[in-house]
């Protein structure tokens, strides 16, 4: 077996992790833009076993869904709950292939969707010495042929687990005709800035930055030519997933308002829409609390009755209720409610 990627001989892993043979390790001197130069910072000093979004993760557990299959039905991958704290190989992969993906991430205000990494999932595993290749040959015992393949199961697990803490948005295609699975696109999500201690108003902030940044430097012009080329060297592969679907397109439009503030999700819009729903929830929970307060203070009579009342039909307690006020002149009160569950009791 070799092993792609690895720069020399400190690629080695250290006594802490044991059974690893290779460090996850990335070399490549990071882009010259100001947003990859903020959140690579931000990286250096982040504790992974206190990112929020992993934490619930891992305390709660997912469910990702990987394609639809065709009896409408869907292939999922279910992500257990698991101890809090990260094991320091996960954290190393995390930092690694992290620091990869700000490294070939697009920062451009002006693409269609954005922060999309502008590299396959191999690429990344490569980039931090985490792409194995094995060797073809003969299996000695079963006397089968072993064709050579390349892993990276590692980095596959982080970015599993960043797409289930919606840190990340993973696109992917499977290909009916060659039966096999197209390039992953990869999306950073508002989640990926937040679990850095980010706020949106602090993206915002670095996008708008980022774009003065490059007309100081006069790379508007040149930045839309990349961007038209990337756009139509995507439209002709059939490597690389598409984003063809209009949920997914939806779902990243939605990702760049929600980034930029534009259009009818405005940063006053998106605050009034937040203290909307919070309201709602107060209310909801109040209401709860109303409703079990008062089941306790329920008589068993009050009880039966509305039991009673939600089993048989409504012109039984109709008839029964005019029954009782005829007779005994009652309408409500707790004589009125004996006679009345007298009554409905006979008619179960």
């Amino acid at each position: 077996m070799s092993v792609i990627g690895l720069s020399n001989a400190s690629a080695w892993q250290d006594d802490r992790s044991g059974w690893r043979r290779y460090t996850p390790q990335f070399d490549i001197p990071m882009a010259n833009h100001p947003i990859a130069k903020r959140l690579d910072a931000l990286l250096s000093g982040h504790n992974w076993n206190r990112n929020r979004f992993m934490r619930k993760l891992r305390k709660d557990g997912a469910t990702l869904k990987r394609r639809k299959l065709s009896d409408g039905t869907w292939k999922t991958k279910h992500i257990a709950p698991r101890r809090t704290s990260i094991r320091l190989e996960r954290e190393q992969t995390l930092d690694a292939l992290v620091r990869a993906m700000i490294y070939r991430a697009d920062y451009c205000p002006d693409s269609n969707y954005l922060f999309e990494v502008k590299a396959s999932v191999e690429e990344l595993a490569k980039m931090i010495g985490q792409l194995h290749e094995y060797e073809p040959g003969y299996d000695g015992q079963g006397g089968q042929y072993r064709h050579g393949r390349k892993s990276c199961d590692p980095v596959h697990g982080a970015i599993d687990d960043m797409e289930a803490a919606e840190m990340i948005v993973v696109v992917r295609e499977f290909d009916k005709e060659s039966k096999t699975n197209k390039a992953k696109r990869i999306f950073f999500r508002p989640n990926f800035f937040k679990g850095f201690g980010l706020s949106m108003d602090d993206t915002r902030s670095m996008l708008s930055m980022a774009r003065k940044w490059q007309e100081k430097n006069g790379l508007l012009k040149t930045a839309k030519q990349k961007r038209q080329a990337e756009l139509l060297r995507q439209a002709e592969s059939d490597r690389i997933a598409s984003l063809d679907r209009p949920s997914l397109r939806n779902l990243l439009a939605r990702i760049k308002r929600e980034f930029t503030g534009e259009n009818k999700h405005t940063k006053r819009v998106m605050d009034a829409n937040h203290r909307l729903k919070e309201a709602e929830k107060r209310a909801s929970e109040q209401r709860e609390q109303r409703e079990q307060r008062e089941q306790s203070q329920r008589s068993d009579t009050e009880k039966r009755l509305i039991q009673l009342q939600g089993q048989l039909p409504p012109v039984y307690v109709y008839q029964a209720k005019n029954q009782i006020k005829a007779e005994h002149g009652l309408t409500n009160g707790p004589e009125f409610d004996a006679l009345l569950l007298a009554i409905l009791e006979t008619r179960t």
